[in-house]
């Protein structure tokens, strides 16, 4: 849930708020033909509004341009009043703005601080805190009544570095649990991210960070099923970007056994801040010494690439795939991106990406 520092922070900037321990149920006037009735709300179950705001609104992502038209009208100071407006109306000042201070709706409020909000406001009018979702990071049937999650605890500073510290939601608060403490959770099935059902198609696992958390579920259940049927499995190549090799190289001693033991067919691993080298990305890998593979992967071979990491990543892939794909077929960069078109509508080229 929302840290307990930041929901006191929203509570002390309402007016009239109302007694802690209150449960609140937000309710409608609706009029029919024979009089006015009181309709529940059924967006959230009645609770106390700091259980509210810990467990059910949206208080970290910030404002919508909607929602801060909303508060231009809440606003007591003329000049609050006229720079909420124009965040809610010029989208250009709205997104500098957004990517600038990436304000919690504390910070929003700290900013604007004429504001005059109510309970039923933030009841009714904050959005809905949505479930973050995470890679599974096993494999059922090698770790039965287990589930594993791969898990990068995010905090970061706004203002180019300069800002108020913040921190990821749901990473913070898995940081924090104690052993033992209920986590609420519901599996989402994925969409054709796993391995393909043809064992002989080989494949490109490409991830970086927390992004190796899917693959390490394929490789676990590739070591199964090898291990149950005694015959081989899907020709795999990871290809892994981190830091540096002592510092957040994830699961290193599991990969190596797995290369070992024939699971993994090859590990590269691209460590952009070693000590003494030079930085190297996991694109650079794909580019400088498989490109061989690449190419035989998804043109040859009716094989598999598979993404998983950051926005920035994954188009930065994309685009050394294109240039292969230029280089080697001799097309054009327009004739390659349709080409990668294909291979997604085929399920061949695989992403799942996450952040910005």
């Amino acid at each position: 849930g929302n840290s307990p520092e930041l929901v006191a922070g929203i509570l002390k900037h309402l007016a009239n708020a109302p007694p802690i321990n209150q449960s609140l149920r937000l309710e409608f006037l609706s009029t029919y033909p024979d009089g006015e009735r009181w309709q529940r709300v059924e967006r959230i179950p009645p609770c106390p509004l700091a259980q509210a705001l810990t467990y059910y609104l949206d208080v970290t992502t910030p404002p919508s341009q909607s929602l801060l038209r909303k508060l231009s009208k809440m606003a007591k100071q003329e000049d609050h009043r006229q720079r909420l407006l124009a965040l809610a109306t010029d989208f250009q000042v709205y997104a500098t703005w957004k990517e600038f201070y990436k304000p919690t709706f504390l910070e929003v409020l700290e900013e604007f601080s004429s504001l005059e909000l109510s309970a039923a406001f933030l009841l009714s009018q904050l959005p809905l805190l949505k479930p973050r979702l995470y890679s599974i990071s096993s494999s059922p049937d090698l770790h039965p009544q287990e589930l594993h999650l791969t898990v990068a605890v995010v905090s970061y500073c706004t203002q180019e570095g300069k800002g108020p510290l913040h921190f990821g939601l749901c990473s913070t608060w898995l940081n924090t649990i104690k052993e033992g403490d209920m986590v609420p959770f519901f599996v989402h099935s994925s969409d054709g991210f796993h391995l393909p059902s043809d064992p002989s198609a080989p494949c490109i696992l490409v991830g970086v960070g927390s992004g190796i958390a899917p693959f390490r579920s394929f490789w676990q259940q590739q070591f199964h099923d090898m291990k149950k049927t005694g015959l081989k499995g899907n020709p795999v190549t990871l290809v892994f970007g981190c830091r540096g090799s002592d510092t957040d190289h994830l699961y290193k001693e599991e990969t190596l056994d797995m290369r070992d033991n024939g699971t993994l067919s090859s590990i590269t691993t691209a460590y952009s801040r070693q000590t003494g080298q030079p930085k190297v990305y996991v694109q650079d890998i794909l580019r400088e010494q498989l490109s061989d593979k690449v190419f035989e992967v998804l043109h040859h071979n009716p094989g598999h690439l598979y993404i998983c990491g950051g926005m920035n990543m994954a188009n930065d892939v994309a685009a050394t795939i294109k240039e292969i794909l230029v280089s080697r077929l001799g097309i054009t960069l327009t004739q390659a991106e349709e080409y990668l078109s294909r291979l997604k509508n085929e399920k061949r080229y695989h992403e799942d990406i996450f952040g910005s």
